[in-house]
């Protein structure tokens, strides 16, 4: 592709905060490559919470979205098209490879160039098909790969959380007024997407417990929307060095958090990924997830697979592969990845008195 008569570019990509997180490379490749262009995002509200306007993209179009799909009524779409085909996009690129929806949008945007991976039965749609492999690949790669089928340079596959200067002091804030320091705190955020994707709370506890009184390090432990109780439950009785975080209203504020951690330990879930994106190393956990799609990416982080690897799980299935990864097993990993670690380092212990 002549770059050079790129001028406008539409990105679509929205979904959860994993989702997001892990369509990042790509969207910064796009703003690596065309430099000069103008690029749109459009997308739900949690993207400018990760990537703020201006931040590698030049304005966001936000709309509401359940799943796949757009969560407006009928008028609200018409008028969403018009606003697409106002922009006169010369490039459409679809992230959202599993939406029909997004095909369409990618579509009717009126763009003369358009680019994605899938819906398979929705390929007719684009002017440039992207063969993703079938099988396990790698969220941040199904992402990259449309980069790359335009010819664009994709030298860094690390994901992006902007990290502001206010969320930079709400962190630095509060490890000040708890003694932390980041050489000897361990993040544990013990919550998930859903209940039962989550490795059970006194699991985590007997992990944090173990965290104070093997390796001598302290413990912060995050929350989210509805999990503050969750949060007491895996910290209360264990003493002043397993402290839980005061609530993180942004994904910026909780990135902050994770940046001033030594090592972060969680289910496979959004912040896992934010980790990854703020370059703190990570042991995660992983029920019905398989770390070829959905694992903390990178060779720093260690992804614990369950023993229970099934084609399909329900919600019991769920359930079940998180009950089997025991705390034994993820304690080794720990140990090791702690040692790892601080290997070169002076021991530096916590206060007891």
């Amino acid at each position: 592709m002549d770059t050079s008569k790129v001028k406008k570019i539409l990105i679509i990509k929205w979904g959860a905060l994993g989702d997001i997180v892990m369509a990042t490379p790509a969207i910064r490749a796009f703003r690596d490559n065309f430099p000069d262009a103008k690029i749109t995002i459009l997308s739900n509200e949690l993207m400018k919470e990760i990537l703020p306007d201006g931040f590698l993209y030049d304005e966001s179009i936000v709309v509401r979205t359940k799943g796949n799909r757009i969560d407006e009524q009928i008028g609200e779409q018409i008028q969403l098209v018009r606003e697409l085909r106002r922009h006169k996009f010369d490039l459409a690129v679809n992230l959202r490879w599993t939406s029909e929806h997004c095909a369409i949008l990618a579509y009717l945007s009126g763009a003369r160039q358009r680019v994605g991976c899938g819906p398979r039965n929705m390929m007719w749609l684009y002017t440039i098909n992207v063969n993703a492999p079938a099988g396990r690949y790698h969220e941040i790669h199904r992402n990259l790969d449309v980069a790359k089928a335009l010819g664009l340079n994709t030298y860094d596959e690390t994901p992006v959380v902007y990290v502001s200067e206010k969320n930079q002091e709400f962190s630095a804030v509060f490890f000040s007024e708890n003694s932390l320091q980041k050489s000897n705190t361990i993040c544990i955020h013990p919550g998930a997407s859903r209940p039962v994707r989550a490795w059970m709370p006194e699991r985590f506890r007997e992990i944090a417990g173990r965290i104070v009184e093997h390796l001598q390090a302290r413990v912060v432990v995050t929350w989210g929307k509805g999990e503050e109780s969750l949060a007491h439950r895996v910290s209360d009785g264990l003493g002043k060095n397993v402290i839980v975080c005061e609530q993180t209203n942004t994904v910026g504020a909780l990135a902050a958090v994770i940046k001033n951690s030594r090592m972060f330990f969680s289910n496979c879930t959004g912040p896992m990924n934010v980790a990854v994106a703020v370059g703190t190393p990570v042991v995660a956990l992983l029920g019905s997830s398989d770390p070829g799609d959905w694992g903390a990416y990178g060779k720093q982080h260690v992804n614990i697979k369950s023993p229970l690897v099934l084609d399909h799980y329900s919600d019991e299935d769920e359930r079940k592969a998180m009950e089997m990864i025991t705390v034994e097993t993820v304690w080794g990993v720990i140990q090791n990845k702690w040692a790892e670690l601080t290997a070169s380092e002076p021991k530096i212990g916590i206060n007891e008195s």
